[in-house]
């Protein structure tokens, strides 16, 4: 069976990071880190997998388990994640204020979708120079 895509969400909290997927509601991951949290989505839904197979009524929106995860961070997490990421040198890279910046990442402002394009913009570039470097 060919893989899916899905998008899982992951949210910084003030306890941890939450996973979801609007394609799977109801099927969740929590935890204090972000890898965490994405093994505990997965736990998740290979639960759900295995009660579905022990009654017998598997669920086609489940793929039978075969996704390709693709995750989608709020901005606190993904400076969480990555946190080589100094927010202060990568904010001047992508011509933004490193007060606001500091701020998404905080969760003291929000970003408008303008800003996360841009933000997003920038990590991808970043993401290509990295990929052109040579040792």
């Amino acid at each position: 069976m060919k893989k899916k895509p899905l998008i899982v969400v992951v949210e910084a909290s003030s306890t941890g990071f939450g996973t979801w997927s609007e394609d799977l509601p109801g099927i969740t991951g929590y935890a204090k880190t972000i890898p965490e949290a994405k093994k505990d989505f997965a736990d998740a839904l290979q639960a759900v997998l295995d009660v579905n197979a022990e009654e017998g009524t598997p669920d086609p929106a489940l793929n039978d388990g075969n996704f390709e995860y693709i995750y989608k961070y709020d901005l606190p997490s993904i400076f969480a994640h990555f946190g080589m990421l100094d927010v202060t040198n990568f904010a001047k890279r992508i011509g933004l204020n490193a007060s606001l910046l500091r701020q998404y990442k905080a969760g003291l402002a929000i970003a408008s979708e303008r800003q996360k394009k841009r933000i997003e913009k920038g990590l991808h570039d970043l993401g290509q120079e990295l990929l052109n470097v040579r040792l």
